[in-house]
């Protein structure tokens, strides 16, 4: 028979049972919700990284289309002393820290191990400025000039060669900071590259008018031109089911320009690496988007094939 002191103790069990359900349940609502957040995080990760690395509010909109070339009559510019730039100092780094920061950094890291949110999609990723190994060019002063001045398209590097010669050798020295085993620059090869690049005579500069300009001359003159490029916009425009034609839409940043430009220069269409060249050489002023340089090499070679066969 049971008695009340078992009663009491039934009742006990019965509210241990409620209790540790509870704190069951608890504990899998919890499992729940830290599963859920990881999952998000991992899916957002880059927009979390992007907003870390640099505030959303001071990203350039690089979809926007930019403004046009000023006009400008042809000029020689400045001689390059090439012997004295190659000579490092505080200022010189200072400055190359802030041009790699704004030119380079999205690719390579603020730091220059490779690791920028842009050169994630890259294959092969970009230079870790850290190591000496495996570079397409070498890490020699005179090389790494000739990087920034030619690009590497096979590795989506694109050409600076828009940037002053004075900055793009400051940015070297800056990058010659991240270990301080770079290769001793060879005052053999600096007059190698001073004849090369003819620094220290300046470079002919060609007079300059707005594209705008440009394309409206040319369009005025050769209707039979106008009415190609029209039409390629055209065929560009309504194709929404060829996925190389909405890649080539994204990269435009002014699809009249990219498609004039491209009309205008014949030499990318015989074979890829010249189009690849083409598009990521002073891509602005193409009307193209500087986020080019991130393509795969499959991305590239179906864009080309779909854009030489329209013209």
């Amino acid at each position: 028979m049971i008695g009340e002191k078992d009663d009491i103790n039934l009742e006990v069990v019965e509210k241990k049972k409620v209790i540790l359900g509870f704190y069951g349940l608890f504990y899998i609502v919890l499992l729940t919700l830290i599963v859920a957040l990881g999952w998000f995080y991992l899916n957002n990760l880059e927009a979390f990284t992007r907003e870390k690395v640099t505030p959303l509010a001071k990203l350039k909109d690089t979809l926007k289309a930019e403004e046009d070339v000023a006009m400008m009559k042809g000029s020689i510019s400045p001689p390059v002393d090439i012997f004295r730039e190659s000579i490092t100092s505080p200022d010189k780094i200072a400055k190359g820290k802030t041009l790699f920061e704004s030119n380079c950094s999205s690719c390579h890291g603020l730091e220059g191990k490779g690791d920028g949110i842009a050169g994630k999609t890259l294959n092969p990723p970009p230079r870790n400025f850290h190591e000496l190994t495996g570079w397409t060019n070498g890490p020699a002063f005179p090389k790494m000039f000739k990087t920034l001045q030619e690009g590497i398209i096979a590795r989506g590097m694109a050409s600076y060669s828009t940037i002053l010669p004075e900055d793009r050798i400051a940015i070297i020295h800056y990058i010659r900071t991240f270990r301080n085993d770079f290769p001793a620059i060879d005052q053999n090869e600096l007059k190698e590259l001073d004849k090369t690049y003819s620094l220290s005579v300046g470079v002919k500069m060609p007079s300059q008018i707005p594209v705008s300009l440009a394309e409206d001359k040319i369009l005025n003159e050769d209707s039979v031109f106008s009415a190609k490029v029209i039409s390629i916009i055209s065929k560009i425009n309504a194709d929404k089911t060829n996925k190389s034609a909405e890649q080539f839409r994204n990269i435009s940043t002014n699809l009249n320009r990219s498609v004039f430009s491209l009309a205008s220069y014949t030499k990318w269409n015989e074979n890829e690496t010249q189009f690849v060249k083409f598009v990521t050489t002073d891509p602005k002023s193409k009307g193209f988007n500087t986020s080019a340089i991130v393509l795969s090499s499959e991305e590239w070679a179906s864009m080309f094939q779909f854009i030489k066969s329209l013209f």
